[in-house]
């Protein structure tokens, strides 16, 4: 008998030890390890709205990950501040290395301003804040649409389809001499350069620019393409920071005409670099020019009247906050006048196509 109750009392207390361990640690997420955390980075997939439902996915960048899976929150974060909204963990697997962490957000705001979320993630703690309008932001589409080169914009479920013929509205010396818009140019372009015109003349494109609606950071940063990486507000294309077989632009920068771009070889119009006719006559140097090709929108060289550099930028030449098309705050690049121009070591998000 009392054998009997050394083993009931044993098992007991053995029960005891599992469920506490159970309970410490209900998934496991104790083995799975990241260093840092960047809040400031978040991206979300949607634009909030006061007294409006708001479901939307956050997307936040770590580093350090151990390549190990961690469970989804089973407890929501609410938020400070503007209040109404929610927080929730996703499950997932950690990269090794660099990845993003996703958080559904959901809710009704209670009113505009500037929604918080304390986030704690496996011994990483910070706070993502969401930019929630009054109901006058633009919409994606009305954004898509201050593309006035293109002769057609359409929309599915997930993306936009720009069609542009790749024709600037501006004088270039690149026009045929019998174009109303070809100009002479001679002298010095960008970056104090004197100007050599290159062989080649500006030829109607047919290209057509599939682009996310709904861009979101990539794990793994793709490099940016020689060709098209995105396109600018006049329809006309935009490339990187190399010239052909991906030499620096060092020479090829001499031929950049009145308006700081030029045709390759094939007739094909482009900007590498600041599209100087948009920021100084219709738009400004502050203005939104453009979007690359994985839906993250590009502006110029200045930012709350301050001279950008790409010391100012992260490695893809972007940074996050708000902006006035995108007032809860997004990922984007910027035009610099010194290297690399426009994108560095790639794209932020996974791009789409371009046809021709």
């Amino acid at each position: 008998m009392r054998i009997a109750k050394l083993t009931i009392v044993f098992f007991a207390f053995f029960l005891i030890i599992l469920f506490s361990c159970k309970k410490k640690n209900p998934s496991g997420e104790g083995m799975a390890s990241i260093t840092a955390l960047d809040c400031g980075s978040v991206s979300f997939s949607g634009t909030a709205v006061a007294n409006s439902l708001f479901s939307a996915t956050a997307t936040i960048p770590y580093a350090g990950g151990n390549g190990l899976p961690y469970s989804g929150g089973a407890d929501s974060i609410q938020s400070t501040g503007v209040t109404g909204l929610k927080a929730i963990l996703q499950m997932g697997t950690l990269a090794n290395g660099n990845g993003n962490i996703t958080f559904l957000v959901v809710g009704t705001p209670a009113s505009n301003g500037t929604a918080s979320f304390p986030i704690s993630f496996l011994g990483q703690n910070c706070s993502i804040n969401l930019v929630v309008g009054n109901g006058g932001g633009s919409t994606i589409k009305t954004i898509y649409d201050s593309i006035y080169g293109a002769y057609s914009i359409t929309y599915d479920a997930n993306y936009v389809y720009i069609k542009t013929y790749d024709l600037p509205d501006h004088k270039s010396i690149y026009y045929p001499t019998s174009n109303p818009l070809y100009e002479f140019f001679s002298g010095t372009t960008f970056g104090g350069n004197t100007f050599v015109k290159n062989p080649n003349s500006i030829i109607s494109q047919n290209g057509t620019f599939k682009i996310p609606l709904n861009p979101t950071a990539a794990t793994t940063h793709q490099a940016t393409p020689l060709g098209p990486i995105g396109i600018a507000l006049d329809g006309v294309p935009l490339f990187n920071q190399y010239a052909a077989g991906g030499s620096p632009l060092t020479n090829e920068v001499n031929g950049f005409d009145q308006g700081w771009g030029h045709p390759q070889p094939q007739g094909m119009y482009h900007y590498h670099v600041e599209p100087l006719y948009l920021t100084t006559v219709k738009a400004s140097k502050a203005a939104l020019l453009g979007f690359l090709l994985d839906g993250f929108p590009v502006y110029g060289p200045e930012e709350n009247g301050v001279v950008l550099t790409s010391n100012d930028l992260d490695i893809y030449h972007g940074h996050s906050h708000a902006t006035n098309e995108y007032p809860n705050g997004i990922y984007h690049y910027h035009f610099t006048a010194d290297a690399p121009y426009l994108n560095g070591s790639g794209f932020w998000g996974t791009p789409g196509t371009v046809t021709q």
